[in-house]
C-alpha cells in the first residue's frame, strides 16, 4: 500500500490548500492511507528575537476533521492529527492540552533548538557543526522522552536541511554514539521512525539518511513510514517510489500507520 503520514494543508501557518484538496491529490495519486498533520509549533513561542508563527487553531481543525470524517465515504484512509514539535518549555502545554482531542497520529519533531530558529542562517553563522549538531541531537534525544503521547519521530536531521557547512552529513563518527542512543531508544519506546522528502540539497533526497535508516534497521528498528511532508497538493507523495525502493533495500518490508493512535502494518509497494 502507498502511504503518506506527514502533510499540512492551510490550517498550518505554512500550508496553502484546503484538507480536501490535499485528500483529492492523494486518492488520484493512489494513496491507501494519508495523513493530514497540522503544525502545532508551540515551541516557537519560545524563539529568541524570532518570528511567534500564527498558532494552530486546534478547536477550529478538530471541527473540520470531524465534519470531513463524518462525509467521506471513499476507500482510502484518511487520518488526522499534528505535528507537535518539541520545546523543554511546551511539554506541560502538549500534555495537557493533546489528549481533548481524537486525532489519528501525532508527529514529534523538532524545528527550534534551545530558542533558536534552525531554519534560519543566521542560527549557524559564527558556530562550529559539532556544537550545534551536538545540540540538536540531544534535544532530540530529550523529545523522544516526553509525558505526552506521540506516534512518529519526524524528520531526524531537519538541521541538515538549512546548514552550509563543507559536509552537513549526520552520518560521522563523531555523532555515532548519540544517533545510536536516539534509535535504541525509538525502537525501546515502539514509536515509528518517519522517511521524510521535504528536502532539497545535494547530500540525500530524504531523511534520515540511508546511512541512520541503515542503523536503525541493524539494531532492530522495524517500524517506519513514509512521509512527504507536503505543503502543496502537487507534493503529496514526493519521492514516494525512490523511498519504497530505498526501504525495501535495506530490508524494511511493511510501512506503520496509524488509526487513532493504534499502530497498523501494511506492505510495502513500489507503486
Amino acid at each position: 500500500m502507498k502511504v503518506d503520514s506527514h502533510s499540512h494543508s492551510k490550517y498550518s501557518h505554512d500550508g496553502h490548500a484546503d484538507p480536501l484538496a490535499m485528500m483529492a491529490a492523494a486518492e488520484e495519486k493512489g494513496f491507501g492511507y494519508y495523513a493530514v498533520t497540522e503544525h502545532l509549533d508551540r515551541d516557537y513561542k519560545y524563539c529568541k528575537k524570532e518570528r511567534f508563527l500564527r498558532q494552530l487553531n486546534l478547536p477550529r481543525y478538530y471541527r473540520r476533521v470531524q465534519k470531513i470524517r463524518a462525509e467521506y465515504s471513499g476507500d482510502a484512509y484518511f487520518a488526522f492529527g499534528v505535528e507537535a514539535a518539541y520545546a523543554e518549555k511546551a511539554v506541560h502545554w502538549y500534555e495537557k492540552t493533546l489528549p481533548k482531542y481524537d486525532f489519528d497520529v501525532i508527529v514529534n519533531s523538532i524545528h527550534t533548538v534551545n530558542g533558536g530558529d534552525a531554519y534560519f542562517g543566521k542560527f549557524y553563522r559564527g558556530r562550529e557543526q559539532d556544537e550545534v549538531y551536538n545540540e540538536y541531537l540531544d534535544l532530540v534525544a530529550d523529545s523522544l522522552r516526553v509525558p505526552y503521547h506521540y506516534d512518529i519521530v519526524g524528520h531526524i536531521g531537519y538541521i541538515t536541511r538549512y546548514c552550509d557547512y563543507p559536509n552537513v552529513s549526520l552520518v560521522q563518527p563523531q555523532y555515532s554514539d548519540k544517533i545510536d542512543a536516539i534509535l535504541g531508544e525509538i525502537i525501546a519506546r515502539d514509536k515509528c521512525l518517519e522517511i521524510n522528502t521535504h528536502i532539497k540539497h545535494s547530500l540525500t533526497e530524504y531523511l534520515p539518511e540511508r546511512g541512520i535508516l541503515e542503523r536503525y534497521y541493524a539494531l532492530g528498528g522495524r517500524r517506519v513510514t513514509f512521509s512527504s511532508d507536503a505543503h502543496l497538493p502537487e507534493d503529496v507523495g514526493h519521492k514516494y517510489s525512490d523511498v519504497a525502493k530505498v526501504a525495501k533495500e535495506i530490508g524494511f518490508t511493511h510501512w506503520t500507520v496509524y488509526k487513532r493512535h493504534v499502530p497498523c502494518e501494511v506492505p510495502i509497494t513500489d507503486d
